[in-house]
């Protein structure tokens, strides 16, 4: 549970597992996958991320720890623009117990964008990370795990609860979402599924992609910084530039990235499917929260909110 105190596990593990005798910890605002924690230790701050593996999600954003933090730890290119990953004692790159999974970095002295608007120097920073990451080469053997198969999963389980909206099972709040908005779920899915065969019969061209970019996967320190990396793929550029073509700041954006990639270009098929597989996962990860994640009243209440939003979002665009 979100609210529970974690604080005496916190240090225990960061004694235990990295040798760390902490002078002080502080939660902080955590994101959708894991809980925040700003560390003390011997003169220096670091941040760790706590995973509970208790929560339904949890396996779904530590699958990938052994891929996708030996790959930033061996792109010289992204050196400083990611947080520096800090070993445990083991000598791997994460942590764990029967309960926790944890992640150690170094810390960034700044704030996360969150939901402001990228500045032109910011969006310019961001295109030229991006045309540094897509441009590697060499990394196929390793991101082989993580090679895009436009999968979509999630289609058939939100089916699956829009057909099985009236029983009992389902509270009484999250069926009249389910209700209201029923039609324009179908629409979501019977598109993103014909989409995601279109891509599967395709020869797109595939680079390492971070595949989360937003406001709060941004941090602003000294610079630009791109947080993580769970979603690392090797996939088709538009992965990464879905949530990004329509910002202000977006022609600054492509002018910096195509000085990396001057030959680049943007295929608005493939952007599509990436545009509505991320608000069909959003729909189910928030409904899959509810209904299968012991959750206090406060994160219930903001999980439901984001369950509704994004319904009531998906409705005005397949009113268009």
């Amino acid at each position: 549970m979100r609210n529970e105190n974690i604080l005496e596990p916190v240090c225990g593990i960061l004694k235990e597992a990295y040798g760390l005798s902490p002078a002080g910890v502080t939660e902080q605002k955590g994101g959708w996958s894991a809980r925040a924690f700003r560390v003390e230790a011997e003169g220096r701050r670091y941040f760790l991320k706590v995973y509970d593996k208790e929560e339904s999600s949890t396996a779904q954003w530590t699958a990938n720890l052994g891929i996708y933090l030996p790959f930033l730890a061996s792109v010289k290119e992204l050196e400083g623009w990611t947080p520096r990953t800090v070993p445990a004692l083991t000598g791997r790159l994460w942590a764990e117990n029967d309960r926790f999974l944890t992640i150690l970095a170094d810390y960034i002295e700044g704030r996360d964008l969150g939901g402001q608007t990228l500045s032109r120097e910011q969006a310019t920073q961001l295109g030229t990370i991006l045309g540094w990451l897509h441009r590697l080469k060499g990394f196929d053997k390793m991101l082989e795990p993580v090679r895009e198969a436009f999968a979509v999963p999630f289609c058939k389980e939100l089916r699956e609860i829009l057909e099985s909206r009236e029983e009992p099972s389902i509270p009484e709040d999250v069926r009249e979402i389910l209700r209201k908005y029923a039609e324009p779920l179908n629409w979501l899915t019977d598109m993103l599924d014909a989409s995601a065969a279109r891509q599967k019969a395709r020869e797109l061209p595939f680079v390492p992609c971070h595949t989360d970019i937003h406001g709060w996967n941004l941090m602003q320190g000294e610079h630009l910084y791109l947080i993580d990396w769970e979603g690392l793929r090797y996939a088709p550029m538009e992965a990464d530039f879905f949530a990004l073509t329509g910002l202000p700041q977006f022609p600054a954006l492509w002018e910096a990235y195509c000085r990396e990639q001057p030959d680049a270009a943007i295929d608005p098929d493939c952007l599509e499917f990436y545009q509505l597989r991320r608000r069909c996962e959003d729909i189910w990860e928030f409904a899959a929260r509810i209904l299968y994640d012991r959750l206090d009243e406060k994160t219930r209440q903001e999980s439901f909110a984001g369950f509704a939003g994004e319904c009531s979002a998906l409705a005005e665009i397949f009113q268009e």
